[in-house]
């Protein structure tokens, strides 16, 4: 059976594959609401819990967007100064303004203006991921590749983290690993 990419149209069908396989994201994670945050900005699509019950703030869309930084800062700065609300809403969140929240930008490629800044998001901590869709007898799956930020840590692509296996079965939530070699073939 091949696997064939498709592009998603509707940010609901990236929001819900990505709540029925949140863990691509990270072991640990849990997810509490959403969508939540000021309207000035594109709002937070999840706000998860890290297994050190951390806010994971999760923006995503299905086309790219030059302004997606821009955006998870200023959604984190709004998360900070409203966290006595906060603290009400999502009890179970370590919510103090010693620790920023993270944030996970999920989007299907990256524009190069983001790409050279994520070097000034130090305090955000944020986590990008390249998604692709793929559909197989009526069934979808997620594919996450995470960004890599640091570039003394590049792997030989250049631009992403060697040696994840983020490929895992977006509505059963199985985990399936697959190597570089197999990936470059998939994905080719």
């Amino acid at each position: 059976m091949p696997f064939k990419q498709i592009h998603l149209n509707k940010k609901q069908d990236l929001i819900q594959l990505i709540r029925n396989t949140s863990t691509l994201i990270e072991q640990g994670v849990e997810i509490l609401g959403g969508p939540i945050g000021t309207e000035e900005f594109p709002l937070i699509d999840l706000v998860m819990k890290d297994r050190n019950r951390r806010p994971l703030l999760i923006l995503a869309d299905v086309g790219p967007d030059e302004n997606a930084l821009l955006n998870a800062e200023s959604q984190s700065d709004w998360f900070v100064k409203n966290l006595s609300m906060l603290r009400q809403l999502f009890p179970i969140l370590d919510l103090n303004k010693t620790v920023s929240p993270r944030a996970a930008l999920i989007y299907p490629e990256f524009p190069m203006l983001m790409k050279r800044s994520l070097r000034a998001a130090p305090l955000l901590s944020p986590l990008f991921y390249q998604y692709r869709c793929f559909e197989v007898l009526d069934q979808r799956f997620l594919y996450l590749e995470r960004f890599q930020t640091n570039p003394e840590k590049q792997g030989s692509s250049g631009e992403y983290i060697e040696g994840l296996h983020p490929f895992r079965k977006g509505l059963a939530g199985k985990e399936v690993e697959i190597t570089a070699e197999e990936r470059e073939a998939f994905l080719s």
